[in-house]
């Protein structure tokens, strides 16, 4: 189907949100894919059409958008090679090599990759830069996120990204302390992971100094915040020039269509 857009992962969680959400911006013929269910996928919504082959049906040029594990980056790439498919990735915790591999195929398409496709999320990456002063003036840096029993990975791609936006992506970082000698090390960052119940999601950075503490916290209050970007990125890759884009720059072009 020309124009079409396909979800892979579409039987999760996220990936019932990620229908819906395409569904309901009105983009085009939207289709399921998910190893483990075959079909048709009941949504609140309608039905979503399951394909068994994730490439046979797709046309040359459309979107493929990804909310289901790392493992699926060969067929991305595939889809890239065969169909020359545009790319919207959702997916966390690739390996090096696998976030090398999308970028490589970036060369031939449109690729936007996310870790959080929530707009508060990306509006408070962007505000990032702002906060480094706190650390130009000493201040000790942590990470706490929470998220659902069920999430795979941590920590959460989220927090990365914020320890990225923060310039502290290569600084010494420890993921929870324990032990009889666990003090806190020059220049370093904690990140603790917290997971429990049907927590959607929450993201907190702590900034201390010796005599006062600032935290900026996002609390999703829904996993719906998590989809809020997709559509915008979708209609982003379809005009897009081949490169490899993120949030931001979805962003940064909706709001120059705006003005």
């Amino acid at each position: 189907m020309n124009g079409s857009i396909l979800v892979l992962g579409a039987a999760g969680r996220m990936g019932k949100l990620v229908a819906t959400s395409l569904r309901q911006a009105a983009l085009g013929p939207v289709a399921g894919y998910d190893r483990a269910t075959h079909g048709a996928l009941a949504l609140e919504d309608g039905p979503l059409e399951l394909w068994e082959d994730a490439l046979g049906a797709l046309a040359p040029e459309s979107v493929i958008v990804d909310f289901s594990h790392p493992d699926a980056t060969p067929l991305l790439l595939r889809a890239v090679q065969e169909r020359r498919a545009r790319l919207v990735v959702g997916t966390t915790g690739q390996s090096p090599e696998q976030m090398a591999a999308l970028r490589q195929a970036a060369a031939e398409t449109a690729v936007v990759v996310a870790r959080n496709f929530s707009l508060g999320v990306n509006r408070l990456l962007q505000l990032a830069a702002a906060f480094r002063v706190f650390i130009e003036d000493g201040f000790d840096v942590e990470c706490v996120e929470t998220h659902h029993r069920h999430k795979r990975d941590a920590p959460s791609g989220t927090a990365l990204a914020l320890l990225e936006a923060l310039g502290l992506g290569t600084a010494p970082r420890v993921d929870g302390r324990t032990g009889a000698d666990a003090l806190r090390q020059p220049g370093e960052v904690g990140v603790h992971s917290v997971r429990l119940g049907a927590v959607a999601g929450e993201h907190a950075l702590l900034f201390g100094g010796d005599h006062e503490v600032i935290e900026i916290r996002h609390r999703a209050l829904d996993r719906a915040a998590f989809v809020t970007g997709v559509a915008p990125a979708v209609r982003f890759v379809r005009r897009a020039k081949p490169g490899f884009y993120s949030m931001l720059d979805v962003m940064r072009d909706a709001a120059g269509s705006r003005q």
